[in-house]
């Protein structure tokens, strides 16, 4: 698997896992399978990621200059994410610590690049 693949797979499951908790703990699904709603959600992301022009640019979705998504949508993603950021540590820790120092890597790249 080449690495635009693996980022890509990386970014899925992360917004899988934050779905995932959003869905169990506000629309009290079991855990397992997702609601309707989420279900229908994380189709049409899934399909944005895999087809986004610039996943080899970019660190992670939520920082790309580019929005994807339509505004509905990015609302309500934004919503999840918010819900389910802290959440994330106790439930993936390892996938937590990974995209926050990538979103610290990224937040320095921009700064070098603001500054230079």
């Amino acid at each position: 698997m080449d690495k635009l693949q693996k980022k890509r797979e990386e970014e899925i499951k992360a917004v899988t896992e934050m779905i995932g908790i959003f869905c169990r703990d506000v629309h009290k699904t079991d855990g397992v399978e997702l609601c309707p709603e989420c279900e229908e959600l994380l189709e049409y992301i899934k399909k944005r990621v895999k087809s986004c022009p610039r996943m080899a640019e970019k660190t992670l979705c939520s920082e790309c200059r580019t929005h994807c998504y339509a505004p509905n949508r990015q609302q309500r993603i934004k919503q999840i994410m918010h819900y389910s950021g802290s959440k994330l540590a106790l439930r993936s820790p390892v996938m937590a610590v990974r995209r926050k120092i990538t979103h610290w890597i990224s937040t320095i790249q921009q700064i070098v690049c603001d500054i230079f």
